[in-house]
């Protein structure tokens, strides 16, 4: 089959068709789907170790590619990132230098978030995920989710424009 006839599978269909024939033309395929995706991601949360991160995650499911259990691929390898940030943030200090070394305010008030605020918002904004699928990788309940993820852009937005603004009151001129 050509690479082409491919292109209409599933991840989950992919990955499991590359783990029976090892062919670099289907693994090409899984990483031109998700690289981008998995990349923004990651360069918010540990930029300077991002390529490391990611060839350490690649590399591994080219030699070993993974049994999902009827889990998303991407699911998969959003849950496998997280996991892979929390060891390093284990390690390091890394991202509170950065934040002190950047001055992009956006990107600053995000660096500053809670950590499980910081993942929904860039998870469901950068990597355009539902709701529900980042309760799964963050292993939250949906209702958390929510209001993880209102109260990460409320921050962002007061952040950006300030507090929220009352209305004028208007006094009553007496004649």
């Amino acid at each position: 089959m050509s690479r082409k006839a491919f292109r209409h599978l599933s991840d989950e269909a992919l990955l499991k068709h590359y783990r029976e024939t090892r062919k670099p033309a289907i693994f090409h395929l899984l990483y031109a789907r998700h690289k981008d995706a998995l990349y923004r991601y990651c360069v918010q949360l540990a930029p300077a170790s991002t390529e490391q991160l990611l060839g350490d995650l690649w590399q591994d499911i080219l030699e070993r590619p993974p049994q999902l259990d009827r889990q998303l691929l991407r699911n998969w390898l959003f849950i496998q990132v997280n996991i892979l940030l929390s060891k390093q943030a284990n390690r390091s200090c890394e991202a509170q230098t950065y934040n002190r070394n950047h001055q992009g305010t956006v990107l600053s008030t995000i660096q500053k978030l809670p950590a499980k605020q910081r993942n929904v918002l860039l998870l469901y904004v950068e990597c355009r995920l539902s709701l529900a699928t980042i309760a799964d990788i963050e292993r939250i309940s949906l209702k958390t989710c929510r209001e993880l993820y209102h109260s990460a852009r409320e921050a962002v937005e007061t952040q950006i424009y300030g507090t929220h603004r009352k209305p004028w009151q208007m006094q009553t001129i007496e004649e």
